[in-house]
């Protein structure tokens, strides 16, 4: 067998191996049909395997298993359907090839396709390690308790490779395990890890240590009588999703560096420390690949500003440096005196405080290969050694980042140079929660909600054509559904929560898929769960038809006037306007689809619904002394909130509507939206014509850049926990659909409405992704109110171009325009 290659070398090529590794997509499935029924693909026909003896992770145990089998190359590429409980990653003549399973849950479990091109003749290993954190690890993992692997080849390689019919052996490896989180405070993400020796990738037992495996569930046996096995078969489906990639990089610099190992909270790195000659002899290490030799007995701690956000498998190989100890941490930012993180580009009078930090434990053996179990992340690294009696020798240091391919189609170039950067940080701070799934911040929580997750998939389809994480995205809420039809608040997740009003916007999401990408397939699988939702809502009416005392966490907005959990007033127990107004967002959004689909009876169903729920919402909320939606129904209390969706639904009658939408903009005692509910404000302010409003508020995130951060924040002032929350990126969405004004007119995308909202650009040159192909703007604003340039719309796209109230044809091709007498 030839030697491991490092894990950078995942889907690249390797100076072992000459071969080329591509992921294949099998047919998708949108709903659970015949699943562990009946042979429904190829993967059916293998069985799941397991170490005799092992079981799945408990109490400190998490067990680590490397499978292996011997073949012989034949002719033509090797194919295969590839899985595992809980993670996997698979290594083809000690090269990593594949990392998986693409997060599912119990109930739907994902599998991943490759094809092997240019394998060499002869001999080869094909090798899986396969391991299992429980609880130990992130939440998102979910299991079914018993480690196990999965793999179906093809054509001749079936009967030698496929699980169930080919001699697979498999042996523990001993050296990995979690530690617990130290002082990190990430809620859901797992533990930090200690691997002693090397890795658990380079971690090669002896051939005696091999063993048979044995079976845990055989493949699919057709059941003519409609019968699902109780227990023991993963229930497969292909993914949709493409691999996360994984690219090596050393980005930065090392800015300062100690004679200390683990000094404890209240020792701080001074500017003072830039001048400790570790410090160039580790830049060599990052930027050239110097080695770098620590000496016996020596203490050494150094900080490393990565630069940019993160999120990356740490990589370092060893030599030598028996008996030393390695902690390697991750943080977003680091803290002052006062637990302050200020400019986040700052390392003076600063420490490294509440990291993940993995432990790596040479013994002595040349080359060691050390990563973690999971992924790490952040902006900031600080590396620990601590020699024995022999020194240690580093050779290599790597980020091998991590993330969903996603890079946007998108662009949006004006005279405002302050828009540059407000987008760089919003395009980070989204691609670094993209994995595979979405996520709401990869370093407290790495999370899917549906309110969150709405605002991720509308700027995905803002900035991209790509709708496949979209796709699984709801249709993992829809699989997941309770019994009573809401949906799960976090999901997927072994810590799960409930929330009515991230159930509404579970709807909300379906109403935003049938307008960019049509009424498909997968759409129309999903119309049962929407009813089921809504029905489940439904049962919270209260006699005046508005939903009241409505169970779970009904989170709104991060609101410094509002309760601890973000909660609306009145929404944790009792009527809340916000909560129904959100309710009514999702009726109408129903009934949009149903129409979509032609289900007319069902539609008016829905929106007479919404009629009479804002109604009951006017005659119970509505202040008609001042001219707002008060937020309770004794009228006391105020926010932007309530008066944006009151004014993004049909709720307010038009007079009442202008009252609103002016009370919106004056009334100085509404509780302000902070980061999350801003993109419904700044949907508000640019259905009613005011971009300039909106342009303004993206003040925040231009203080943002002027703090050094690099992504945007969950929330502004105390509540800013997390450095990274994708909820902030929606002004992407704002500048493509409000701004330049691109939006879909019809379902699926079947026209374009281009109606811009210069708000005092003088301005503005676009590039806007659609399912038909991009649209293009160059656009210049005069100060009396003209407009001339050109709209460029791809071929089979036509629409309307709107200024002023007027429609503009526009065709395929270039359309030149010269309103400046307008």
């Amino acid at each position: 067998m030839k030697r491991l290659c490092l894990l950078s070398a995942l889907f690249g090529a390797c100076a072992a191996s000459a071969f080329e590794v591509t992921q294949v997509f099998r047919p998708e499935r949108f709903d659970r049909g015949n699943t562990t029924m009946r042979r429904v693909q190829a993967a059916d026909e293998a069985a799941w395997v397991t170490l005799p003896g092992v079981a799945g992770a408990h109490g400190s145990y998490t067990p680590f298993v490397r499978f292996r089998r011997t073949f012989t190359a034949q002719p033509g590429p090797l194919a295969f359907d590839v899985s595992a409980d809980e993670r996997f990653v698979l290594l083809l003549d000690g090269r990593p090839v594949a990392r998986g399973p693409h997060h599912g849950f119990p109930g739907k479990w994902y599998y991943e396709s490759y094809r092997v091109d240019g394998l060499e003749p002869g001999e080869h290993e094909l090798a899986c390690v396969v391991y299992m954190l429980g609880a130990h690890g992130p939440s998102c993992n979910r299991s079914r308790g018993q480690l196990a692997f999965l793999l179906k080849a093809e054509g001749a390689y079936d009967a030698v490779l496929t699980t169930g019919r080919a001699s697979w052996t498999a042996a523990e490896l001993k050296g990995t395990r979690m530690t617990g989180k130290g002082d990190s405070e990430a809620f859901s993400t797992g533990e930090q890890s200690e691997a002693k020796g090397t890795g658990f990738l380079d971690d090669v037992p002896g051939a005696s240590a091999f063993r048979p495996v044995s079976v845990v569930a055989g493949p699919v046996v057709d059941n003519e009588y409609g019968g699902r096995p109780p227990s023991g078969r993963w229930p497969l489906y292909p993914t949709e999703r493409p691999d996360p990639f994984y690219v090596p990089r050393a980005p930065g610099a090392f800015k300062a560096a100690q004679n200390r190992f683990a000094p404890g909270p209240d020792v701080f790195y001074a500017a003072s420390d830039a001048a400790h000659p570790s410090v160039a002899a580790f830049e060599a290490l990052r930027a050239k690949g110097t080695a770098v030799t620590v000496p016996a007995h020596t203490e050494l701690r150094l900080v490393w500003d990565l630069g940019n956000y993160f999120c990356a498998y740490p990589e370092l190989e060893t030599s030598g440096g028996a008996g030393a100890r390695i902690r390697w941490g991750w943080a977003e930012s680091l803290y002052d005196g006062a637990g302050r993180r200020a400019d986040r580009g700052a390392f003076d009078g600063k420490r490294c405080l509440h990291a993940m930090r993995d432990t790596f434990l040479p013994d002595g053996r040349a080359k060691a290969v050390f990563t973690s179990p999971w992924w790490r992340c952040g902006r900031w690294c600080e590396l620990e050694v601590k020699t024995g009696d022999a020194p240690l020798t580093l050779t290599r240091l790597a980020a091998v980042e991590t993330r969903y391919p996603m890079e946007p189609e998108a662009s949006f170039a004006c005279d405002d140079p302050t828009l540059k950067d407000v987008q760089a940080i919003c395009v980070r701070g989204l691609q670094n929660c993209m994995h595979e799934m979405y996520m709401d911040c990869p370093f407290f929580e790495q999370q899917m909600y549906p309110g969150d997750t709405r605002v991720q998939m509308l700027i995905m389809n803002a900035i991209s054509s790509d709708v496949r994480l979209t796709r699984f995205g709801i249709g993992l809420f829809d699989a997941g559904r309770r019994a009573d039809g809401m949906i799960p608040m976090n999901f997927p997740s072994f810590y799960t929560q409930d929330s009515s009003t991230y159930s509404m916007c579970w709807v909300a999401m379906l109403r935003d898929y049938a307008r960019w990408h049509g009424t498909d397939r997968f759409l129309r699988a999903r119309l049962a769960g929407m009813r089921h939702t809504l029905s489940a809502l439904a049962y919270y009416e209260n006699a005046q038809g508005l939903v009241e005392d409505l169970p779970g966490w009904s989170f709104q907005d991060w609101v410094p006037e509002w309760d601890t959990w973000g909660n609306a007033p009145d929404g944790r127990r009792g009527l809340s306007a916000v909560n129904n107004l959100l309710y009514v967002y999702a009726l109408e959004s129903a009934a949009f689809v149903e129409l979509a689909f032609g289900e007319t009876n069902l539609a008016a169903h829905w929106a007479v619904k919404a009629r009479r729920v804002s109604a009951a919402c006017v005659a119970a909320f509505w202040d008609e002394s001042r001219g707002l939606v008060a937020d309770t129904a004794k009228k006391d209390v105020f926010s932007e909130h309530a008066q944006c969706l009151a004014l993004l639904t049909d709720t307010l009658d038009p007079a009442r509507a202008q009252r609103a939408f002016e009370g919106l903009l004056k009334e100085k005692s509404l509780a302000r939206t902070t980061v999350y509910f801003s993109h419904y404000l700044f949907d508000t302010y640019l259905k009613f014509g005011r971009a300039d409003l909106f342009l303004k508020r993206l003040d925040l995130w231009r203080d943002y850049v002027k703090t050094g951060l690099k992504t945007p924040l969950e929330a502004p002032g105390v509540r800013a926990r997390s450095d990274c929350h994708a909820w902030g990126a929606h002004p992407l969405y704002h500048l493509q659909t409000g701004v330049a004004g691109v939006q879909p007119d019809g379902v699926g995308f079947a026209k374009v409405r281009v109606a811009p909202q210069p708000g005092g650009l003088a301005w503005y040159r676009s590039t806007t992704p659609t399912p038909r192909g991009q649209v293009l703007q160059n656009l210049k604003f005069s100060s009396d109110g003209g407009v001339r340039g050109a709209v460029v719309l791809p071929d089979g796209l036509s629409g309307v171009f709107v200024w002023k109230g007027r429609e503009y044809p526009l065709v395929p091709g270039d359309n030149p325009f010269d309103l400046s007498n307008e």
